[in-house]
């Protein structure tokens, strides 16, 4: 993947000598692709200007002239990189083309600086209006708007002006992306005491840029010699590996989708164990799905490009003559074909950003857009904190991450209390029965409507809306895996391999604590879990301590916290001193040890075949990490191990 970098920069002035000379120095170490300085104040000849800041004999620019010491764009551009073309330079704004002499790219920079008055700026909004419909593509925008957007980009603001209004609205219009400006929250200051600031530069882009890059970011640069704050965006940081299979929910929605997984999984054939067979069916129909996904039938691209083409060579016969009565008909097949393609559309955007509020038909495929890569960008781990310095190396960042995760959840300390004398509630003889029954299919059917369609599949692929509208094809199979662990209490391991995806806890996280672990495991297991909680959850209630106040069905968290306050407050009101000490344990539940757990639900009266189950399914899990959309190295749990974080069965 590319490398590209955009720097954007108000320098208030080239006139001076030590001005040039900052401005080299910062463009000498970004070794930028283009730039754009704003407010030059030069009404002349520029070009040797150009030679001083930026240096060699491969810099083309463009150039926007001050009127007097006001004002002024330069937009210069490496030529031995990028190949530009000039397309209109007007009263506030210059834009350019730009083709990469390397790679198959091409993209629209359009540098701004803006007048101070909102009612100027309309001219602005007006210019970069009308550019917009001469270019197709990736197309950014940068420079020095001189209006913030909201409230909280300008110090002591207390209301949005009708400016930043009209601000929002055009970004709107143009459906451009107004990316997080990470580690800043303004881009000018008044003065050194920075009695005034606001963000007034920024770099936004269109959704093409989304499209064509995985790693995009907006940052702030060094201030030096302007009130103003450089900033850059850049990308292609983090090339992504292949990605693992994933089902898209939209496949069901096509016509003949059951049948043909019914004929597809009709010509399987393997022998062994009822779970072997199951795995490997699972694996060959994975096959089959991405084959069939570069065919029309499962490819929403080329199913649009074929409708719009239809629709194309019917309007443009309108134009010369009336359509005939089969032409009309035929038209209006293809209109409500592409109905049904935009529906299908809206449940493929739902999935991958996991918007599950949202619900089919509400026809915001744009939203979902827009989501979706914003999503993908504040979840991307392009830097970390290792060993007291913040690194940018792929290599690094993932051998620390799977050396934290392998030693995270290894017991350190062998020494136990002893729990003989512990009391504890026991199970009637028919709970007991009830907890190691046979598994019934309605008992597993019902289980599997439980879990939710949409949600992000594990290392196999498959969500669950799969396995709910396939189930007439799947059912057997599916039982005989279960009838085969009811009786041998053993599953194939495969379907316990676990993806761990980090999700940020805070913007500008840097550090793996930072990072809340997210379990993502295979259908077939969580299948088998929901079996077994749900069977649990029938007693649970019993046995677990009413003072435990979460995960248990009818009870609250936020009973803990009235109980606190309560307590606090009675001491205010009897005016006595107190402590009030708070507990929290780190991952307390992937902590527990297994020979103790499986000790203590063995003294609570579980049957030894539940037992069996509940130690296989904690004991055969293995992990990969998922960084940026790829996998990352490949681990099992040891025996001495804690639990696995975030199982189904954790906190039942």
């Amino acid at each position: 993947m590319m490398m590209f970098k955009l720097i954007s920069w108000n320098i208030r002035g080239l006139n001076d000598r030590e001005k040039r000379r900052v401005v080299h120095s910062l463009l000498s170490g970004w070794r930028a692709d283009i730039v754009c300085l704003q407010e030059t104040k030069i009404e002349g000849d520029i070009s040797e200007m150009v030679k001083q800041i930026w240096g060699g004999r491969w810099i083309r620019y463009a150039c926007l002239k001050a009127s007097g010491t006001r004002g002024g764009i330069l937009l210069m551009w490496d030529a031995r990189a990028w190949m530009g073309e000039v397309l209109e330079i007007v009263s506030y704004t210059i834009t350019c083309k730009f083709e990469s002499q390397t790679q198959n790219f091409s993209c629209h920079i359009s540098g701004v600086y803006a007048p101070n008055c909102y009612k100027e700026r309309r001219l602005v909004w007006e210019e970069l209006s009308s550019v917009r419909g001469l270019m197709e593509g990736p197309w950014a925008m940068c420079g020095d708007f001189n209006v913030s957007r909201y409230i909280s980009e300008k110090k002591n603001c207390n209301r949005r002006t009708k400016g930043m209004r009209e601000f929002s609205d055009f970004i709107e219009d143009m459906e451009l992306v107004d990316m997080h400006l990470e580690d800043a929250a303004y881009t000018w200051f008044k003065g050194d005491q920075q009695e005034a600031a606001s963000r007034i530069d920024r770099i936004m882009i269109s959704k093409e840029w989304d499209d064509t890059f995985n790693n995009l970011k907006q940052i702030p640069l060094q201030r030096l010699g302007s009130d103003h704050i450089p900033i850059a965006l850049i990308t292609g940081c983090w090339e992504r590996n292949k990605s693992y299979f994933k089902f898209e929910n939209w496949w069901l929605q096509s016509e003949g989708f059951v049948d043909r997984v019914r004929e597809w999984w009709s010509s399987f054939r393997y022998t062994g164990r009822p779970d072997y067979v199951l795995a490997c069916k699972l694996k060959a129909l994975k096959l089959k799905l991405k084959e069939w996904k570069q065919e029309e039938g499962g490819n929403l691209g080329i199913q649009r490009r074929r409708l719009l083409e239809q629709l194309a060579e019917l309007d443009t016969e309108r134009v010369n003559r009336t359509l005939t009565v089969e032409e009309t008909t035929k038209k209006a097949a293809v209109l409500l074909e592409y109905e049904e393609l935009v529906k299908k559309e809206e449940v493929s955007w739902r999935q991958k950003l996991g918007v599950l509020w949202l619900k089919e038909g509400d026809k915001n495929t744009k939203f979902f857009h827009k989501m979706a890569n914003a999503h993908r960008r504040y979840n991307n781990i392009d830097q970390l904190m290792i060993q007291g310095k913040v690194t940018q190396d792929r290599g690094r960042i993932e051998g620390e991450i799977i050396a934290y995760y392998k030693n995270l959840y290894r017991e350190t300390h062998q020494w136990r209390p002893s729990y003989n004398n512990v009391e504890c509630p026991m199970l009637t003889e028919e709970e007991k029965m009830s907890l190691q029954g046979i598994f019934e299919d309605n008992e597993v059917l019902n289980c599997l409507k439980l879990c939710a369609a949409d949600k992000a599949p594990g290392p196999d692929g498959y969500t669950m809306g799969f396995f709910i509208k396939c189930w007439d094809v799947l059912k057997k199979d599916i039982m005989d895996t279960f009838q085969n662990f009811y009786e041998q209490e053993v599953f194939e391991k495969s379907f316990n391999a676990t993806f761990i995806a980090l999700i940020p806890k805070k913007k500008g996280a840097n550090e793996l604590r930072d990072y809340r672990p997210i379990s993502l495991i295979g259908s077939i297991y969580k299948i088998l879990s929901k079996v077994l909680t749900e069977r649990l959850k029938v007693v649970i209630d019993r046995l677990v301590d009413s003072q435990q106040m979460a995960f248990i069905k009818g009870r609250q968290i936020m009973d803990a916290v009235l109980i606190a306050n309560e307590a606090v407050d009675s001491r205010i009101k009897q005016k006595k001193p107190g402590i009030l000490c708070k507990l929290d344990i780190e991952k307390a539940y992937d902590h527990v040890n297994w020979k103790y757990l499986l000790k203590i639900l063995e003294m609570m009266g579980f049957g030894q075949k539940c037992l069996n189950w509940i130690s296989f399914c904690i004991s055969t899990f293995s992990f990969s990490v998922l960084i940026n959309g790829s996998l990352a190295g490949f681990f099992k749990l040891k025996e001495d191990s804690g639990r696995v974080i975030h199982c189904p069965l954790s906190c039942s």
